[in-house]
């Protein structure tokens, strides 16, 4: 079966998903949404990518009854929107993070998702990375025997991002949240959740490098309680001065795995470097999120990144934002 696609947005995520889509098997590219302003690169796409047309108007996407699948890659304030209206008209909706940045949001999400039951997946596209991926299957596998410590560091620096209003809805965020954290601490947050299970509990505080004034906070240090024992703490920063890295280590009880690939494991009591884990990547992440969506479509199940886990993300955060704010340790629900 051949799936219509329309994609919402022109930006670099929407280049992403059409290069990942172009020749696949299974879709048909049919519309390209984007704003007046961006038709002209619009037109592009469809020289590029071959897509049927191009539009400005996101309603006759939702009225054309022969599009199966819709992708929104649009600014973050505008994801909770589009994707009930999608799910309204009967779509299936793969939504580019963050689904939602308010409870309301939320909420407005799962109504909708209750009463037509279409697949919903969110764009995390991290647990589809081998060098994520791959240490999780040793975690569940307990050949290191139990995880008890979990480290992780997000360093992005977007600060001339920033600064040339590159990601300028990040400026317009809700005034009760950190925007940074929802639009990429939250690669971190999943993760942890994808390796340690439920977060009980966090301890955060924050600072300001470089974007005080645009982002309010743009550095976080966090301690987290799991709800199975295990601990953890990570670092989030939009602007520290490091190489842009997204690094998780792993404590076991035999061992450890260092950087999401290196292993070492116990020998008298040591750390004894024993491997690197072999990364491959046959296929990119985009392509294997995507599949996933298709396979949840044909059977009728949750797919990996689903609107649960899109929810604890954002319990996860809101959690953190407290904690800044409070300055005391925060139950995630």
């Amino acid at each position: 079966m051949k799936y219509k696609v329309a994609i919402i947005g022109t930006g670099y995520m929407a280049k992403k998903h059409c290069e990942m889509l172009y020749n696949h098997n299974n879709v048909i590219l049919d519309t390209i949404v984007s704003t007046k302003k961006s038709q002209r690169i619009s037109k592009q796409f469809i020289q590029k990518y071959g897509f049927l047309r191009n539009t400005t108007d996101f309603d006759s996407v939702l009225e054309d009854t022969t599009i199966d699948i819709v992708i929104i890659c649009s600014p973050d304030f505008m994801h909770a929107t589009q994707t009930v209206k999608s799910l309204r008209a009967g779509k299936h909706v793969l939504c580019e993070k963050p689904l939602a940045r308010t409870e309301k949001d939320f909420a407005m999400i799962k109504k909708q998702l209750g009463k037509n039951h279409k697949t919903l997946q969110i764009g995390m596209n991290c647990r589809f990375r081998e060098q994520y991926s791959k240490p999780k299957k040793i975690i569940d596998n307990k050949k290191l025997g139990e995880l008890k410590f979990l480290h992780a560091n997000y360093t992005m620096n977007v600060v001339e991002s920033i600064k040339q209003h590159e990601k300028k809805w990040w400026l317009t965020a809700p005034k009760n949240i950190f925007p940074f954290l929802h639009g990429g601490g939250i690669h971190c947050i999943d993760l942890l959740r994808w390796n340690g299970g439920k977060i009980k509990k966090v301890f955060a505080k924050s600072t300001s490098l470089q974007l005080k004034k645009e982002l309010k906070s743009d550095t976080f240090s966090v301690l987290i309680e799991f709800k199975n024992g295990v601990l953890g703490n990570c670092f989030i920063s939009a602007s520290t001065f490091q190489p842009n890295a997204f690094q998780l280590n792993y404590s076991l009880t035999n061992g450890s795995i260092i950087n999401n690939t290196k292993i070492f494991k116990k020998k008298n009591n040591q750390p004894a470097f024993s491997h690197d884990i072999k990364i491959e990547q046959r296929k990119i992440d985009l392509r294997l999120q995507f599949d996933n969506m298709l396979q949840s479509i044909k059977s009728n199940i949750a797919p990996i990144n689903s609107f649960k886990e899109s929810y604890e993300n954002f319990q996860v955060i809101s959690a953190i934002e407290n904690s800044v704010k409070k300055g005391t340790v925060i139950n995630t629900t």
